[in-house]
């Protein structure tokens, strides 16, 4: 069994990579954590929610890094956490023990900062982990960071007992150092997971009915979806003007108003396309004739979240194969609900 700082898959047919390319801030649970960042120098911040939620998307905008403006500088995933802090962190692997989780930490905070691993601990309690805060959070300090987070994704699946042994009291907790710790809520996980020390922490308990949850879930299925339509669209306006078939003119559409990255790219797709057929040049963008695509892709958001039953991992896994296209926008409504949604996702074949 193996712990990775960087990679573990949150949900089936889903990878970091995936999601770190398109990311999604999600504000519902990044705002009130940020709230939490300026009014805390030390604490404990413990997010429970149920699977596929986006805990551990939430988790890699703290710890996760991509190439910046300048592609050999890598940068924080997401901009919007806290300029005085340094964060590293983990996603846990199911039945880790208490030696895997802090050597795992270690690799993570090597990783981070450039410097060797610490040896191993054969079996940590709280006062090692926090022995090893006070280290990292000083070398933090000393590379010009103000505070220390450090993230425990998944707290849940640690070995039985290990997550009551391991995390110490926030009163333990070195000036400076913070804790993020996710899970399943309370009822869900091992009933061990009780026994961690919360007096003084900051408990966030959230359900899929948290309206900021599913208005994330709706940007983040735009955002995906966007090129793909843009491409569908083009691919149409295109066909009626080779073909000269009659279309409506004009038009207009809220949804390309609320859309404007959507609607820029098009307008400028328009352009190109009218170059090669100059007896169009002087019309606008068209939007009726692109109102029945508008429709099957709303159409195609209330299938995906339908058979997704409001989980982010889920959703990202239809996305994901929709992108890579082995999945067709007219399959989507067909897909299955649950674990069967998972096996019958890693066993399409690319679309011919």
């Amino acid at each position: 069994m193996t712990l990775d700082p960087a990679q573990d898959r949150p949900g089936p047919a889903a990878d970091f990579a995936t999601q770190d390319a398109a990311y999604v801030s999600p504000t519902y649970l990044r705002t009130p954590f940020r709230q939490y960042l300026l009014q805390t120098d030390q604490g404990m911040y413990w997010l429970r929610a149920p699977a596929g939620l986006g805990k551990s998307l939430f988790v890699r905008g703290v710890i996760a890094r991509r190439p910046g403006r300048d592609p050999a500088v890598l940068e924080g995933i997401d901009s919007g956490v806290h300029s005085d802090v340094c964060s590293f962190g983990v996603h846990l692997a199911p039945g880790a023990t208490a030696g895997e989780a802090l050597a795992a930490l270690d690799a993570a905070f090597a990783g981070e900062f450039g410097v060797a691993v610490a040896d191993p601990v054969a079996a940590p309690t709280a006062d090692d982990l926090v022995a090893r805060l006070e280290g990292w959070h000083a070398h933090a300090v000393g590379t010009g960071a103000r505070r220390l987070l450090v993230c425990i994704d998944g707290v849940e699946k640690l070995a039985p007992g290990v997550a009551a042994a391991l995390i110490p009291p926030v009163s333990r907790l070195p000036p400076g150092a913070i804790l993020l710790l996710t899970s399943r809520p309370l009822a869900e996980g091992p009933s061990d997971l009780a026994g961690v020390p919360v007096d003084g922490a900051t408990v966030r308990d959230l359900s899929y009915d948290d309206a900021a949850y599913k208005d994330m879930l709706r940007r983040y299925y735009k955002d995906r979806t966007r090129p793909l339509l843009r491409q569908h669209c083009v691919a149409h306006l295109g066909n009626l003007l080779e073909t000269k078939a009659a279309f409506e003119r004009g038009g207009r559409d809220n949804r390309m108003t609320d859309d404007p990255t959507l609607r820029d790219a098009l307008k400028g797709d328009w352009k190109k396309l009218t170059n090669k057929f100059p007896r169009f040049s002087t019309l606008p963008l068209p939007i009726a004739p692109l109102v029945p695509l508008l429709d099957q892709y709303d159409q195609m958001w209330a299938d995906m979240i339908d058979r997704a039953e409001q989980r982010f991992d889920r959703l990202s896994a239809m996305l994901d194969a929709l992108v890579a296209e082995k999945l067709k926008v007219e399959e989507v409504a067909a897909l299955p609900k649950g674990e069967a949604l998972a096996t019958h996702l890693e066993q399409l074949a690319p679309v011919a």
